[in-house]
This record gives structure tokens, C-alpha cells and sequence, in this order.
């Protein structure tokens, strides 16, 4: 066999790899470059070639650069281990391009798993939830990155206080209150007609915002509360301390084809990219 060849075969499966680290995403969606993945997949290549070459040596009659290639090997996962755990290259994008595909994973999981204990389908549920409304919110971020829009002054929760419980169940962190997924029966308790619209983080998952029509009354749930919206404006809708807006986003139609801003008055803002079905 030739150098080229070998060459040739590391080159192939560390592609390969890199491709297949994909493979257990949740949606296509959650699918987005990753430079992590890029070094992870580097990494294997290179703990390949020395594997490779060690039981191959026979078969490349030149030592010096088999010990070359087993160097080299050697090298790249050194690189590639330093790269991966001091995340030295990886900024605001590429944070969350690499935590997409990641907690996509946990959604895929936490929503097939053969699960028969109820503490631990509950977790489960709870996890998926989170992450979806995570994924949905950076992928917002990324379209906002991307576009230069660029945001220094955000909602930060207060410092902790001494209190007792009761004052512990009323203080809610705004910074974890985002809009949940409703299920149909959650949304006609809440509407007197049936909803013609709705936003979903994703493809498969139960919409978090119910509504009549564009212009008519919706529904969300937040921390586990049903609330009732007025329609404020074509797309727009609010309650009292709180507002939705749907931004229709064409040019997404595969990824996403909608923008959701959600607010609350007391300050906090998150948008989420998902799909409007209207």
C-alpha cells in the first residue's frame, strides 16, 4: 500500500466522523457547524493514524516516516484535546453552534427513552422542555450575532436574600421564565374557539403560543400558568406584564420560519427561532 492511500483513508474517516457526530441531533434544525466538533473529530483522526500505523507498519516499508505519521498523530490529538477543553478558539456564535447539536441530544433522549418510573419520566420531560426552549432562544441569538446586533445591557436576576420558604416560592428569577409548551387541551381551556395559529421551537413539539387568527385572542403558559393574550396588533399580542410578537421569516422556511420575542415588563427579553403555522 502507498503513503497516499493511507493518507487518504484518515482524511475519509475522520470526515466521516465528523458527519456522523450528528447523527443523534433531535431536528434538522439543531443541526449547525461546529468548530468542537471539528476538533473532536480531529482528534479521532489522529488516534487513528497511530493505531493504524502500529498495526500496519509491515506494509509501509519506510520507517522514518512511519514514525513521521505516528508524530504527527501524536500532535494533532494533542492540538485537538487542547483546542476541545480550552475552548481557546470558541466565542458567542460558536458557543452555541457547538451547544445546539448538544442539547439536541438531550432532547432526543429525554424524549424516547423507554422510561417507566414517574420521577424519572418527569425529569425527563423537564429536560426536554429546557433544552428546546434553550435551542430556540440561541438560535435566535446566532440570527441576531449574524445580523451585528449586538446587546450589552440584559435582564440580570437579583442578589440571593435571606428569607423563608414562602418568600422562596414567590420569588420566581425572571431569567428562567420563558414560554412553555401547551397541549391542545392546556390551550382550550383558555381560548373560546379553536386556534388557528401556533409557534412551535420545533417541528414536533406542542406549540407555546395558541392563536385564533393573527389578529384574535391567544394563549401561552408560563411557569406553568395558563394566560390569556389580547391581540394589540397584527402578530402582536400581551397581558398584563407580558407581550408576544411573531416576525414571519421566509427566507428560513427549512431551518425556521418565524422569529417569537417574548417580553416581560419588568424587563427581561428572549426571541426564539421556530415555525409559525398559521
Amino acid at each position: 500500500m502507498n503513503y497516499a492511500r493511507f493518507a487518504a483513508m484518515i482524511v475519509a474517516s475522520t470526515l466521516i466522523m465528523f458527519g456522523l457526530m450528528y447523527l443523534n441531533t433531535f431536528a434538522l434544525e439543531h443541526v449547525f457547524f461546529s468548530e468542537t466538533r471539528i476538533y473532536m473529530a480531529l482528534l479521532m483522526g489522529g488516534v487513528m493514524a497511530v493505531v493504524m500505523m502500529a498495526f500496519m507498519a509491515d506494509m509501509y516499508p519506510k520507517r522514518a516516516v512511519n514514525l513521521g505519521i505516528m508524530i504527527a498523530g501524536v500532535v494533532i490529538f494533542a492540538v485537538s484535546l487542547f483546542l476541545v477543553r480550552s475552548q481557546i478558539t470558541i466565542q458567542g456564535a460558536s458557543y452555541m453552534r457547538a451547544m445546539i447539536p448538544h442539547h439536541s441530544i438531550a432532547v432526543m433522549t429525554s424524549t424516547r427513552a423507554e422510561i417507566t418510573d414517574a420521577r424519572v419520566a418527569k425529569l425527563a420531560a423537564g429536560i426536554a422542555d429546557a433544552q428546546q426552549k434553550e435551542i430556540a432562544e440561541m438560535r435566535a441569538l446566532i440570527a441576531d450575532l449574524e445580523a451585528g446586533r449586538i446587546e450589552t445591557d440584559v435582564y440580570v436576576d437579583p442578589e440571593p436574600q435571606v428569607g423563608n420558604i414562602q418568600a422562596a416560592l414567590n420569588n420566581t428569577l425572571l431569567s428562567t421564565l420563558d414560554p412553555s409548551p401547551m397541549t391542545p387541551s392546556e390551550a382550550e381551556q383558555v381560548l373560546a374557539q379553536n386556534a388557528e395559529c401556533t409557534f412551535q421551537y420545533t417541528g414536533s413539539d406542542n406549540p407555546v403560543l395558541w392563536a385564533t387568527n393573527p389578529e384574535g385572542a391567544a394563549a401561552m403558559k408560563l411557569n406553568g400558568v395558563l394566560i390569556a393574550l389580547d391581540s394589540t396588533a397584527p402578530g402582536q399580542w400581551a397581558a398584563d406584564g407580558v407581550s408576544m410578537t411573531v416576525e414571519e421569516l421566509p427566507g428560513l422556511s427549512m431551518r425556521a420560519n418565524a422569529r417569537l420575542d417574548f417580553g416581560l415588563d419588568q424587563g427581561l427579553q428572549a426571541g426564539f427561532l421556530g415555525f409559525w403555522n398559521c
